[in-house]
């Protein structure tokens, strides 16, 4: 029996979608655009709504959410785009191990809400509130990915459309109502992508039984994929808490508010690099098929930095008080190091999907640790000797040397032997005619 025959959720998936590779990445563009924007116009209320402390208290709740939505998409997004043929035959059965996975998101969301709630922290309340949708965020993430694989990029426009109607929704109701406090957003924001997340279900169907089945498959890739995707996200979240140590929380807002007004740019720059692996994915049994995606991927995002640099360095004030309200007077001198940080992240665009598309997550895995590592340094020892502006400043440093790094990596990986990429794009043909 195929694997198709015992997923009937797998009726829907074409076996070739038809729609041409730029309409895709339009539409995958137009969803990491959507997804971002709900994120942006969350922190851009809260930046007006309440005062700079609270905005960068927000920012680390948003962190929280960021750090578990990294790690599903490590342990299972991942895999999923590198495995198109799985979401094409399978999509209840991942559905089924996203349920899982985001219960234990939830679980652990909420324990580290209790522990704030005993210690008196004010984030204890906005945690926990996070804690109860994320297994229903965990599956709206997962369903996107599924889209994207599936080549049907509409889907997860449809579910990222929603969460941002609903969110915006309930911040016209906060206001009517005049509803105050932290914890206000955290709901409006969260719970509308849970709702939004009931809808994958209705494109994929209910998950099926086994939860850990799909995990338990793909564990030699998915285990190497979370620890590179957990140790980055892990480590930005730390070094971003360090900073509050070594300068301060109106730092961290400035950091945040700074790299908010980037994120149109790197939403875009994602898109380019989930369309590639998705591609390169596709196209693994064709030796060097993979360098024309890494080729076109950096081309676009380099057009993408050089418009994003010009756009923040010379906007004008209004336009800058319009958005972020009061943190702009402390977020104008850090647009210049932001985007430069951007635009030197367009040199390792595609590199990443190139070694993720091609199977090759021991090599991904380790470079992702060794560049947010330095990353991360770079941050805070630029926090110490020049407060925000010297932490984006140093952020651009790392993120040179890290795209330095993923360079390296590449060079390395096409060292290695033959025979053995030989055999492996063998079992990809073999399992493609099977």
């Amino acid at each position: 029996m195929s694997r198709q025959a015992t997923d009937p959720g797998a009726a829907a998936a074409p076996a070739e979608n038809t729609r041409g590779a730029g309409s895709r990445l339009s539409l995958i563009t137009v969803d990491q655009a959507l997804s971002s924007l709900s994120n942006i116009a969350a922190l851009i209320w809260v930046a007006h709504a309440f005062a700079p402390v609270d905005f960068g208290r927000f920012s680390l709740i948003v962190m929280v959410y960021t750090v578990a939505q990294v790690a599903v998409r490590s342990l299972i997004s991942t895999t999923v785009v590198v495995h198109p043929e799985e979401a094409d035959d399978r999509p209840r059965t991942i559905l089924a191990s996203a349920t899982v996975t985001g219960v234990a998101a939830g679980v652990l969301t909420g324990l580290a809400g209790g522990v704030l709630l005993v210690t008196g922290s004010a984030l204890a309340w906005p945690v926990l509130a996070l804690a109860v949708p994320m297994p229903l965020l965990v599956v709206q993430d997962v369903g996107r990915y599924l889209g994207i694989a599936r080549r049907q990029p509409g889907r997860a426009v449809a579910i990222d459309a929603l969460w941002l109607v609903l969110m915006v929704a309930g911040f016209g109701a906060a206001m009517v109502l005049d509803l105050d406090g932290l914890v206000w957003p955290i709901l409006m924001w969260s719970w509308s992508g849970g709702v939004s997340g009931v809808w994958v279900f209705v494109q994929y169907g209910v998950p099926g039984r086994d939860g850990v089945a799909w995990l338990r498959e793909h564990w030699a890739f998915s285990w190497r994929s979370l620890v590179g995707g957990v140790a980055s996200s892990g480590i930005t979240l730390l070094f971003a808490s360090l900073m509050t140590l070594f300068s301060s929380a109106l730092a961290v807002a400035a950091y945040r508010a700074a790299t908010l007004l980037a994120a149109p740019s790197t939403a875009v720059q994602l898109a380019v690099s989930t369309a590639a692996a998705t591609d390169i994915a596709r196209d693994r049994a064709e030796e060097g098929a993979w360098w024309g995606h890494v080729r076109k991927a950096i081309a676009i995002c380099l057009a993408v930095g050089v418009v994003n640099l010009v756009v923040l360095v010379f906007l004008p004030d209004p336009i800058g008080w319009a958005i972020l309200g009061e943190s702009w007077d402390v977020v104008q001198p850090l647009m210049l190091a932001i985007s430069c940080k951007v635009l030197l992240m367009a040199g390792q665009s595609g590199l990443r999907a190139a070694l993720i598309g091609r199977h090759r997550i021991q090599t991904a895995m380790v470079t992702d640790i060794v560049a947010l590592l330095l990353i991360g340094v770079c941050m805070v020892v630029g926090a110490v000797l020049g407060d925000a502006e010297g932490a984006l400043w140093a952020m651009a440093v790392g993120t040179a040397v890290s795209t330095a790094c993923w360079w390296i990596a590449i060079a390395w990986d096409g060292r290695a032997p033959r025979g053995r990429h030989a055999a492996r794009r063998g079992e990809v043909v073999a399992a493609r005619q099977g």
